[in-house]
């Protein structure tokens, strides 16, 4: 099963879509991204984090060029724990760490909003199908997600109703989480005025440089998720607290929550005779019988 997740403006893992193929074969993935792309258009800037896998790789260079593309975290410290718990680990076993080229840490390296992403968990639904539901056909399979992706969009578009009406619903409860966090973290920072919208902030014996008009700070935490890291939030205290929330990232906005979600529907899957029959057929063996 080929799938594509992405966060929302609550930073909840949504799944976008999903298609059945045979497993890391380079067409199959140029496939799938190509289609990805159809739906998200040409002009939607995304970056990608995936397992490691050259068919992956090999797909995401050639429809995505431009695109950052890293592998995920939590996908190499699985390899390494299978490793250890192997009890195989030698010099020779953790060679391919090696090979991971530095770009590809999406810790340190991803470029987007939302920079300090380590990895985007898979929805629940969606581990469960693919280890419970072999003994099913595929256009159930495939029906079982859809209708679970639909019941996700009803409780999202449920819940988006419900968020406040002052300014305090004008941000998802994970941005409010956020910045309540780094309100407590900007006590006790000494700020200085330089010109401008520029200021130095200093806590402990870290001192960094605020840029209000361009949000950022040396930090790199403004720019990494779209929110006032503590530096800036010290520097805004002359403001109201609705004017910070409205210095976060216009993703993280109930506005735009509620509008991902407004359609209440999840495309339907096309009947059997508008399905794209690729060229190359597999033949799939039925298992052998033994006496």
């Amino acid at each position: 099963m080929y799938f594509a997740v992405s966060l929302d403006g609550n930073h909840e893992p949504l799944l976008i879509a999903f298609a059945l193929g045979t497993i890391n074969r380079d067409n199959s993935w140029l496939w799938f991204m190509r289609r990805l792309k159809e739906c998200l258009g040409d002009n939607t800037e995304v970056g990608f984090i995936s397992h490691m896998s050259d068919s992956i790789d090999f797909a995401v260079q050639r429809v995505y060029p431009d695109s950052y593309h890293g592998y995920c975290c939590k996908n190499i410290a699985e390899k390494i724990r299978a490793s250890i718990e192997s009890n195989t680990v030698n010099g020779n076993d953790l060679h391919w760490l090696d090979n991971i080229p530095i770009a590809k840490w999406v810790r340190a390296c991803f470029p987007r909003v939302r920079f300090n992403v380590k990895f985007i968990d898979i929805p629940v639904v969606v581990n469960w199908f693919k280890t419970n539901t072999h003994e099913f056909p595929i256009t159930t399979i495939i029906e079982m997600v859809h209708d679970s992706m639909q019941a996700v969009y009803l409780q999202r578009v449920a819940f988006g109703v419900h968020f406040t009406g002052d300014f305090h619903g004008l941000l998802t409860p994970y941005a409010l989480k956020v910045i309540h966090k780094r309100f407590i973290h900007s006590d006790g920072c000494r700020i200085t005025y330089i010109v401008g919208d520029r200021y130095e902030v200093t806590k402990y014996s870290t001192t960094e440089s605020v840029q209000l008009d361009r949000g950022i700070c040396s930090c790199g935490k403004c720019q990494k998720c779209g929110i006032p890291c503590e530096h800036a939030i010290a520097s805004l205290q002359r403001l109201e607290i609705a004017e910070i929330h409205q210095m976060v990232n216009l993703k993280l906005s109930t506005s735009v929550y509620r509008n991902a979600y407004q359609t209440e529907m999840v495309n339907p899957i096309p009947t059997l005779r508008h399905w794209e029959i690729p060229v190359e057929s597999v033949v799939v063996l039925p298992p052998r019988q033994f006496n």
